[in-house]
């Protein structure tokens, strides 16, 4: 047990001053109502004299507030630095998704020159279905869509109820059977006759709408199918007319469609009789589509000209040395992308690679498609300005002449473009530092 000390001193009515070990207070009002004022707060006391009964409120002080205030600082900055933490980590996330796509964005561009060689069509050409003759074009006949009906709206029973919604008069009838009901309470004799005329009114207003519906019913039933047979002709009529619209367009496409047919038939024709009239225009149009649908990584500018059916000539303008990047990526072990200078003779072997790589993809598309050809001359050129003159000129930069029987002996899948290009006797005329030069000699 502790001391205690507590003194009360009245400084006017309703006003005291409290003292005590902690302090002192000053306390408000009198009985049913007090509030205590302290270092520790605000303390309200609301109670019913005699009864026993109290309601107390309190309201803490600045030190209080302060205590709380300086908890939930603590909670929020614990909150932010959690927030931050993981808005950092997202970046991370985020950051390391990017660096992967770029890498493998750099490994499928790495990969697709590397081996424009290797992803070749290595499916044999099917000249017999492109030659075989087909035929007159068959016309498709047109098949029109089936007319259909617009739904009837109304029907026999749905216009007798209408009728008789429409001229209905039982609102009297039921007004008379609530003053009868109410006039029960009253006078038995008064209600019972009130409710005896509107059993007779009932009759007679049920036989009056069964004469009108019986005279009003087939005009009205006549009106509504006529209605309805406006609007289906309406409907019938934009039903032809769309069927013709369609007839005409689909008329107009099968017209297109056999001209187009009869522009193939004059192009097979022209193909297999191409060898036989020793005529080279057909084959090097054919020729030109086939190659513009290479897929390849580097777009392709090209000529090509048949001395004859056997010879072909190709001339390509050959890439830049911007196809190949001057950085290599890699991918560090916590997944950060890593960039470096390529090494100079990487990005020139590379180079050349794609370019000869280039080369012995277009000469063996050429003796895939054209069977008669048995001899290719390829020229590669650049574009580079004449000091002499002044002016822009085409050099050729890359030659190889090979036939069909040398060719067919490369492994094309497993060889390096480069050595193969030199040991055919290919000439690729390119300096140190990746500028294409002329050839001295073909």
């Amino acid at each position: 047990m502790g001391f205690r000390f507590r003194k009360s001193v009245k400084i006017a009515p309703g006003i005291k001053f409290n003292l005590n070990k902690s302090g002192g207070s000053l306390s408000l009002g009198g009985r049913g109502v007090t509030v205590n004022i302290s270092s520790k707060g605000v303390r309200s006391t609301y109670s019913i004299p005699g009864t026993g009964i109290s309601y107390v409120t309190q309201t803490s002080s600045s030190s209080g507030k302060s205590t709380r205030s300086t908890s939930s600082y603590a909670s929020n900055r614990s909150s932010y630095r959690e927030l931050l933490r993981q808005q950092k980590e997202k970046e991370k996330q985020r950051l390391l998704q990017e660096a992967e796509e770029c890498f493998d964005q750099f490994e499928e561009k790495i990969n697709s020159l590397e081996n424009i060689l290797k992803n070749r069509e290595k499916q044999p050409f099917d000249w017999e279905r492109l030659i075989t003759p087909r035929g007159e074009y068959k016309f498709e006949i047109y098949e029109s869509s089936c007319f259909t009906e617009p739904e009837k709206t109304f029907s026999k029973e749905s216009l007798r109820q209408e009728i008789r919604n429409k001229n209905s008069r039982f609102y009297i009838i039921y007004f008379m059977l609530g003053l009868g009901f109410i006039l029960l309470f009253q006078s038995f004799w008064a209600s019972l006759v009130v409710l005896v005329l509107a059993a007779v009114s009932y009759f007679f207003e049920r036989n009056r709408l069964d004469e009108l519906c019986n005279q009003s019913l087939q005009a009205r039933l006549q009106e509504e199918n006529n209605k309805f047979n406006r609007t289906k002709q309406r409907a019938y009529k934009d039903y032809m007319a769309k069927i013709e619209l369609e007839k005409a367009e689909y008329e107009n496409t099968e017209i297109e469609r056999k001209q187009i047919w009869d522009i193939e038939e004059q192009c097979r024709e022209r193909l297999r009789n191409a060898i036989n009239l020793q005529d080279p225009e057909p084959l090097a149009e054919l020729l030109e589509i086939e190659l513009s649908n290479e897929h390849l990584p580097i777009p392709l500018v090209f000529d090509i000209e048949f001395m004859n059916i056997s010879l072909v000539s190709i001339f390509m303008e050959l890439p830049e040395l911007d196809v190949v990047p001057e950085e290599k990526m890699n991918l560090t072990k916590t997944g950060k992308l890593s960039t470096r200078r390529m090494a100079q003779k990487d990005r020139f072997k590379l180079y050349s690679d794609i370019c000869i790589g280039l080369t012995l993809r277009l000469i063996y598309e050429t003796l895939r498609v054209i069977h008669s050809v048995n001899t290719v001359e390829f020229h590669g050129l650049t574009e580079q300005v004449n000091a002499a003159t002044g002016h822009s000129e085409n050099i050729t930069s890359l030659y190889i002449r090979i036939s069909r029987q040398d060719f067919e002996q490369l492994n094309l899948d497993s060889l390096d473009p480069t050595s193969a290009f030199a040991s055919l006797n290919g000439k690729f005329a390119c300096s140190k530092k990746g500028e294409l030069l002329p050839l001295k000699a073909l």
